[in-house]
């Protein structure tokens, strides 16, 4: 009897869940399909240095994202670096960039932290700073090998398919 009671028990429970409200894990990007379309296209790597994390890189592949990056000739990113220890503030004093395989950017243009597209990064941090990168792809690569270097800290390596 206390078998046929606990099943009982048991299909009530699940009846009662399973019509309850379901939570959809999307639905905070339901009024931005921007930032929906951005967190597969979007990268954090750590540069460490000593074991220690100096700082955390982001990086978004706009060219399938937003439509008025869609280039086959240039790669364009939005590039976000926050200190992760703000006493070493001298991070962004140093040298450092970002290089496609071996190529610098064509450009590097900071970004206002509060501007749309950098609002519409899912990784993105309110301590980052941001920077609209372009590369040239005149190969058309398949991968992108991206590598970001701090002269001081040591490097980390990002990869996209396009």
């Amino acid at each position: 009897m206390k078998t046929i009671s606990s099943l009982f028990i048991l299909f009530f429970i699940t009846f009662f869940v399973g019509c309850a409200d379901k939570t959809n894990a999307l639905r905070y990007f339901e009024n931005d399909k921007l930032s929906a379309k951005a967190i597969q296209y979007t990268k954090k790597r750590d540069v460490v240095y000593n074991n220690e994390v100096e700082a955390l890189v982001f990086l978004t592949h706009l060219n399938n994202i937003d439509g008025k990056y869609e280039n086959d000739k240039v790669e364009s990113f939005i590039l976000g670096v926050q200190i992760a220890n703000k006493e070493k503030e001298n991070f962004f004093k140093d040298e450092y960039n970002l290089y496609l395989e071996e190529n610098k950017p064509m450009t590097m243009i900071s970004l206002d932290p509060k501007s749309k597209l950098v609002q519409s990064i899912p990784l993105g941090s309110p301590w980052a700073r941001y920077f609209l990168v372009e590369f040239n792809n005149e190969e058309e690569k398949r991968v992108l090998n991206l590598n970001f270097i701090h002269s001081k800290f040591g490097s980390t390596s990002l990869s996209f398919q396009k």
